[in-house]
């Protein structure tokens, strides 16, 4: 098949092949979608999704996308509430859509919780997979006997573009600017990171939740940044 599921090279090797370019795998996909290439990179299973801090990442980032495209917003009260006029046609998002469409609002955290402390993680995995069927369809990732694999070079690609976007020259993307938090989050920036690199990363982060500074930024994921922690805090608790 081609296709393997773990990163063989060492970061230094890496660095002599692929840092300091420029590249835009970002452009092309979403955060939600680089998350979950990463993820089954780690462990190419749907029940990769099952841990609490993946699970919880994955769901906040799919919330994330609703909210930016306006789909969904919040009240006064921070609950969750689909528009009247669903403005999203992105296919992996519509199994959550229709879930937040029969349940009452909630907030963002309640909202999770209730998904990633539920036994079986039926909503998790129903999400999950849809995510994991649009890279199918794209031919990001291809699958084999409910085993997900991943290209090297996919996965190289989604990391040294996340460190070169958030430490070059140029105000970093929002959508690297995401990844990156749900990195951090779900505890695999280590893996993927020397720690000295992983320490930069988590630096820019802090910096960029600074109202006045990364324009680039939405207003959306500025606000998450300081959210995530305490969801995925609550998950695991």
């Amino acid at each position: 098949m081609g296709f393997q599921n773990k990163l063989p090279l060492t970061w230094e090797r890496l660095g002599t092949i692929v840092l300091g370019e420029r590249m835009f795998i970002m452009k092309e996909i979403s955060y939600t979608q680089a998350f979950t290439i990463l993820v089954l990179n780690q462990k190419p299973k749907l029940n990769a999704f099952k841990d609490r801090r993946i699970a919880a990442c994955l769901l906040i980032s799919e919330l994330v996308e609703l909210m930016r495209s306006r789909t969904v917003r919040t009240t006064g009260a921070n609950r969750m509430v689909v528009a009247p006029v669903e403005t999203t046609d992105i296919d992996y998002l519509q199994p959550i859509l229709r879930d937040l469409n029969v349940r009452d609002p909630e907030t963002m955290v309640n909202y999770v919780k209730s998904a990633v402390l539920s036994l079986r993680k039926r909503r998790v995995l129903t999400f999950a997979k849809a995510v994991c069927d649009s890279l199918i369809k794209s031919g990001r990732i291809e699958e084999d006997d409910r085993r997900y694999y991943v290209t090297q070079t996919m996965a190289y690609r989604l990391v040294t573009e996340v460190y070169n976007d958030l430490l070059g020259d140029k105000e970093p993307a929002d959508q690297t600017v995401m990844l990156a938090i749900l990195l951090i989050n779900s505890g695999l920036l280590k893996d993927y990171y020397p720690k000295a690199e992983a320490d930069k990363i988590k630096d820019l982060i802090e910096q960029t939740a600074h109202p006045d500074k990364y324009l680039l930024v939405s207003d959306v994921i500025k606000r998450i940044n300081h959210e995530v922690a305490e969801i995925v805090s609550a998950v695991e608790s």
